[in-house]
């Protein structure tokens, strides 16, 4: 340990799997540390965990979609690019559909995620370069959105949505096209307003 942060600074590993003792504790103080030093990503074997910081961080240009191209998952810092390039290559080695599941409470950034596993899987598509499909894929979302949001105590702007999104690829790797299902939440679920929500 340094003397970096307060009487002690702590470097939790990037994998939670490799903490010595792991309980509720240690994993949150892991999180808080890492996010500290603006580590959003962490693993727990193959399960990221993010934690939004409600600003942009300079992780998503075109250097990272390069550094994430075809690598082992853990043998770089945690990043949902990794989590994308995984299940991108494990579908054309294994020729299996694959799927990633994005859950997380209002305003924890599961749509900004989405966003960018999006962007990370057609650049993979495109050999490296991101091109317009993304945004026809993604292209619904702001407008359904628009009619589908709401004011909650957690997010000024919280999406009514659920989504599920399908997308297809030749036996290139290229992306074909894509579905993307929106299931409006309020018609599966019991909802009242709490006070200052709209």
């Amino acid at each position: 340990a340094s003397q970096q942060e307060g009487p002690w600074f702590y470097d939790p590993p990037s994998d939670l799997c490799a903490l010595p003792e792991l309980t509720e504790r240690t994993l949150l103080e892991s999180l808080r540390a890492r996010f500290r030093q603006e580590k959003i990503y962490t693993y727990i074997g193959s399960i990221l965990i993010v934690i939004n910081p409600f600003q942009f961080l300079p992780v998503y240009n075109p250097k990272y979609v390069k550094l994430y191209d075809n690598h082992t998952l853990g043998k770089l810092e945690p990043h949902i690019y990794a989590v994308a390039d995984v299940a991108y290559h494990a579908m054309l080695q294994r020729k299996k559909n694959q799927c990633i599941v994005i859950s997380g409470e209002s305003g924890s950034g599961k749509t900004q995620s989405t966003n960018f596993l999006i962007h990370h899987l057609t650049a993979l598509s495109q050999k490296g370069f991101a091109s317009g499909v993304e945004q026809i894929i993604l292209g619904a979302g702001p407008v359904l959105e628009a009619f589908g949001n709401a004011k909650t105590a957690h997010n000024n702007n919280s999406s009514r949505f659920g989504k599920f999104i399908q997308v297809n690829y030749q036996e290139s790797g290229t992306v074909r096209g894509a579905y993307v299902e929106k299931y409006l939440l309020e018609k599966s679920r019991l909802v009242y307003q709490e006070h200052n929500e709209r």
